[in-house]
């Protein structure tokens, strides 16, 4: 196992094209969605079982936008081969599960995170740049019938859409989802976060419900609390103002074969280099990528990430 089991979670970044143009997830130069760059599917089988052999059990499957990868269904069945022990789990922008969320379900996906910053039309597509809001909430209709465990992802920015997040609680308890509000963090197209950022614990004080805390997986990234004029529960998953890099199991490997311990780490191999060059040195490589990591938080950021290219 990783260092004494400490690594048991694996992000997978399909490829780094998106259908939608948050404008704190990809700079504006960036044009949107072209289907380039995709990997071939064996890359990744190859790299996950390799990880699943060395002790990880959970696989998140990101992008860019993940249903944009046209073997995304086959990704989700290999892994779900290689034992019923593993969680498979996707994060998702929803433009396109009502297409796909049936498929995806059929093929062994255990839970979907789908991102939605707000629950206003408009606001929608000045944070996306594109007028499909009513395309994500058949999305989110579509996983809830077929997937799982669906919850939702909300990035506050101040001035933006902080004032949504109260709605945000009432539209997600209305479907009995649970929703995670994510701190504003700093990346390539948004380096300066102070004019965007807002605390967690602001945003929690702010909500009309008296919030209790309740058991959270220290590994985990959010943490969770219920109200009992609530059927959800409210999540808070805060890097800047509460780092959980301590407790951290992840690994993130990048749609360009980039393996890296860190969200924020200068640090990586690539992986789909060893395994076509030199398949014996992987699990060395991995090992001595895996004790580098620092555990600092985004404070303390070595690179500022690229969302789109690491999954976010």
């Amino acid at each position: 196992m990783l260092n004494r089991g400490r690594v048991r979670y694996l992000r997978v970044s399909l490829l780094d094209s998106c259908n939608l143009n948050c404008f704190y997830c990809r700079p504006d130069s960036q044009s949107t969605h072209k289907e380039v760059g995709s990997q071939p599917p064996e890359m990744f089988e190859r790299s996950i079982e390799l990880l699943h052999q060395l002790g990880v059990r959970k696989v998140r499957f990101t992008g860019g936008e993940p249903t944009l990868y046209k073997q995304l269904p086959r990704l989700i069945a290999f892994t779900r081969s290689l034992g019923d022990s593993h969680h498979i789990a996707l994060t998702s922008n929803g433009l396109l599960l009502h297409q796909h969320a049936r498929e995806l379900a059929a093929a062994g996906l255990d839970s979907i995170n789908i991102s939605l910053d707000t629950s206003e039309r408009e606001r929608f597509k000045r944070i996306t740049g594109k007028d499909a809001f009513q395309q994500v909430i058949s999305g989110i209709d579509a996983a809830l019938k077929y997937i799982g465990t669906v919850k939702l992802n909300c990035v506050l920015m101040r001035g933006v859409n902080d004032e949504d997040a109260a709605n945000m609680v009432a539209f997600a308890d209305q479907r009995g989802v649970d929703i995670r509000f994510i701190e504003f963090m700093p990346s390539r197209s948004e380096p300066n976060r102070d004019r965007r950022y807002i605390a967690g614990d602001e945003i929690r004080a702010r909500l009309p419900y008296e919030l209790k805390p309740v058991y959270s997986d220290p590994a985990a990234a959010a943490r969770y609390y219920e109200s009992p004029r609530l059927n959800i529960r409210v999540g808070f998953i805060n890097p800047v103002s509460h780092p959980f890099c301590r407790d951290c199991d992840r690994l993130r490997l990048a749609s360009d074969g980039n393996l890296y311990g860190c969200l924020f780490s200068g640090q990586s191999t690539n992986l789909f280099d060893l395994l076509e060059n030199d398949p014996g040195s992987s699990g060395e490589a991995i090992a001595t990528l895996v004790r580098s990591k620092k555990y600092l938080g985004c404070a303390q950021a070595e690179q500022l990430p690229s969302f789109i290219r690491m999954g976010g």
